[in-house]
């Protein structure tokens, strides 16, 4: 009874289906008539008649089982306005692409996502949790979950949803109390949090809403604050008030510093083909996940393609009168490690006008200083990966291009140095 019953919701009404079922079924009956007919009429107008019969039967039989397909696709499948070969395209060959974890935070990273996922299925976004300003800070505070802002941009950089829904995610409340200043994702990662007892799970879930392209991960579960330490001598906690004491950070720390790693964290490591550091907030965003201990060894570990996407700009607060030279080796210094082996630095050309602006805001172009690089041996990489929009930071295409050429290009080269 339960078999007939799974029949019969076949020929339910709205389904779309019967009428391509129907199609192919009168088209096969009558290319099978026609061809049969074909093989034993020696009639010239007969023959006439059952080959054009047979073309149409045949055309019938193509396009019914086309729109068939089509009509499974677009009931099971997210993207409805994708065509068949799309959709093919994006789970038979980007599955097959390179494993890549990206560490970062901030609409940085979330802008080289948008560009990685249309090279490859398998991303992984580590992002630390340790933010304590905005929504997210306000969040933390009164739910006592890890903060959802960055991990809510990854989310939505890497999602194929439809984009009203990529848009709701990131809608900011401009009015009401209470709610006002915070982003409908963020609330809606937070409201996940209580339903399924985790954030960990409201993650997954949320990542399961908007059909992620790969995955976004905490780089802990526990809950940290950081802590910096100027050279002047002096510190300050909480990553919102850090950039805007107007000193040189020397140092950046984990409170506690015995944080632990998140394991699906650890285990997209191992699996990587290449890492990613930035870009982003160098002592906010990169560094902080390097500070715990079991993921900064396993990077160490790890003889991939280890690349450092270097800010286009210096950010004031953090980073102000750093060289690109300066960014890699703060990474150096607070890891200890060998966690990089290369290093993309932007030479396109920034426009002169949003110089300017960006001036008034103390930020200014990141010098290249070519020279320095050498006594670290790390492969540097030269591109123009500046968005030519109205920012002065990366653009998702020319980056994410660009990091494949170079994957591609340390896989050749290791692998000509290991058949010497």
């Amino acid at each position: 009874m339960k078999k007939f019953m799974k029949i019969i919701k076949w020929f339910y009404p709205g389904l779309r289906i019967k009428r391509w079922v129907i199609l192919l079924f009168f088209s096969l009956f009558f290319l099978i008539f026609s061809a049969v007919r074909l093989a034993h009429d020696n009639h010239l107008v007969l023959k006439i008649f059952d080959s054009l019969l047979f073309v149409f039967s045949f055309i019938g039989f193509v396009v019914g089982v086309r729109l068939l397909i089509k009509s499974f696709f677009e009931a099971i499948y997210p993207g409805k306005n994708k065509e068949i070969i799309d959709i093919i395209y994006e789970k038979r060959f980007l599955s097959k692409g390179p494993k890549i974890v990206a560490f970062g935070g901030g609409t940085g990273l979330s802008t080289v996502l948008e560009g990685l996922k249309e090279y490859t299925a398998n991303i992984t976004a580590i992002v630390a949790v340790a933010d304590e300003g905005g929504s997210s800070g306000r969040l933390r505070e009164e739910f006592g979950i890890l903060p959802p802002g960055d991990i809510r941009n990854c989310l939505v950089s890497l999602a194929e949803a439809p984009q009203l829904m990529r848009d709701l995610f990131q809608y900011r409340f401009k009015e009401g109390n209470g709610i006002k200043g915070h982003s409908f994702g963020n609330l809606f990662i937070t409201a996940m949090t209580q339903v399924t007892g985790s954030f960990k799970d409201a993650v997954k879930e949320s990542s399961i809403v908007l059909a992620i392209r790969g995955r976004v991960l905490p780089s802990s579960l526990d809950k940290m604050r950081l802590k910096a330490e100027y050279s002047d001598g002096t510190t300050k906690e909480g990553e919102d008030k850090i950039p805007h004491q107007g000193k040189s950070i020397r140092k950046i720390q984990l409170v506690p510093q015995d944080v632990k790693s998140n394991p699906e964290a650890i285990e997209a490591i191992r699996e990587a083909d290449v890492i990613i550091f930035g870009p982003g907030s160098l002592f906010t965003s990169i560094i902080p996940n390097l500070l715990i201990e079991q993921v900064r060894e396993e990077i160490a570990k790890r003889d991939v393609v280890k690349l450092y996407l270097c800010n286009v700009m210096t950010q004031h607060g953090e980073t102000d009168g750093l060289t690109a030279f300066d960014h890699l080796e703060k990474i150096v210094s607070h890891t200890k490690r060998n966690i990089v082996n290369c290093c993309l630095v932007n030479s396109g050309r920034l426009k002169h006008n949003l110089l300017v602006k960006y001036a008034q805001e103390k930020s200014f172009p990141v010098i290249f200083d070519r020279e320095r690089f050498k006594k670290l041996g790390v492969s540097i990489f030269e591109g123009d990966v500046v968005s030519k929009s109205n920012y002065l930071r990366h653009d998702s295409k020319n980056a994410a291009k660009e990091i494949m050429v170079i994957y591609n290009y340390m896989k050749r080269k290791w692998r000509g140095l290991k058949n010497k």
